[in-house]
């Protein structure tokens, strides 16, 4: 800082109400702030609105608690993997946890592990289902859990098929959404959430985007032929959108909606999820 930056700065903080207590204490990495127990309680409650508010549009189970997102919390305590650089984000794994909270499911599809962060999360969200984790490499992958079916192979190459309605895939290896939904529709699956899911304004985040995602297919928002270029760490990419590459997804899907920000709640990063409820397979 120079002088002048200096100076400018130290009269902000004079003028400021904000006080210095000391220096910065311990903390996790998803306790972005400690609040008085008042306080986090109304902000709980305020959580827990959207989270409800959420489920009961997307028409599942409204069953959220206070239990639920402290349980959250607890198991975000032990995940070693999580805020890794590339893992998913905070509040993905929140929605993670409590949508298989409320599905209670017989069967969990986890494609694309990577370091562990949402592959822990889903386990400790439900330890009673039958996990498969599929990744064409875990050579990252912090640590394997009890009671999972590690297989390093690409998804769709296998063979593994819901057993119950409540069942879900989590599709986060920044392959074709569509072609994901189309696959975990043939196998019976009726839950599916996918990651690397962006819009138009979010594209140029991504060197290798999950396209044609859900949220290009939605609401017919692109056409056949659609083109867009962004420039990524020195290079130009371009994508252009063909029909034939969704698979048919829009016929297979019942609903698809967008998980709602939870950062002004929690302070953490948003993921860019999809929930998407498939028809029933004939």
């Amino acid at each position: 800082m120079d002088f002048d930056k200096i100076a400018i700065f130290r009269a902000m903080c004079a003028a400021s109400l904000v006080e210095d207590v000391g220096v910065a204490v311990p903390a996790p990495s998803f306790m972005k702030y400690q609040a008085n127990p008042e306080l986090h309680a109304r902000k709980i409650e305020e959580m827990l609105t959207c989270v409800r508010g959420f489920m009961a549009m997307a028409g599942l189970p409204v069953v959220a608690s206070m239990d639920d997102l402290n349980a959250y919390f607890q198991t975000m305590s032990r995940n070693r993997a999580f805020d890794e650089e590339g893992a998913t984000a905070g509040n993905g794994t929140i929605w993670l946890f409590l949508l298989a909270k409320a599905l209670n499911p017989k069967v969990v599809v986890e494609s694309g592990i990577y370091y562990g962060s949402s592959h822990f999360t889903l386990r400790q969200a439900a330890p009673q289902a039958k996990m498969f984790a599929f990744d064409i490499s875990f050579r990252y992958l912090v640590s394997r859990l009890e009671g999972v079916d590690y297989r390093e192979r690409d998804w769709g190459a296998d063979d593994v098929r819901a057993e119950s309605p409540s069942d879900f895939c989590f599709f986060d290896d920044h392959t074709n959404n569509c072609m994901r939904i189309r696959q975990a529709y043939d196998r019976g699956f009726r839950h599916v959430v996918v990651d690397d899911a962006p819009d138009l304004g979010e594209l140029h985040e991504f060197r290798c985007p999950a396209v044609p995602s859900i949220s290009m297919i939605e609401n017919d928002k692109w056409a056949d032929g659609d083109r867009l270029e962004w420039n990524w760490h020195g290079r130009r990419l371009r994508y252009t959108f063909r029909i034939a590459d969704t698979y048919g997804a829009k016929d297979v899907i019942e609903a698809a909606y967008r998980f709602p920000s939870l950062r002004r709640s929690t302070g953490m990063d948003d993921a860019l999820h999809y929930y998407v409820r498939l028809k029933p397979s004939r």
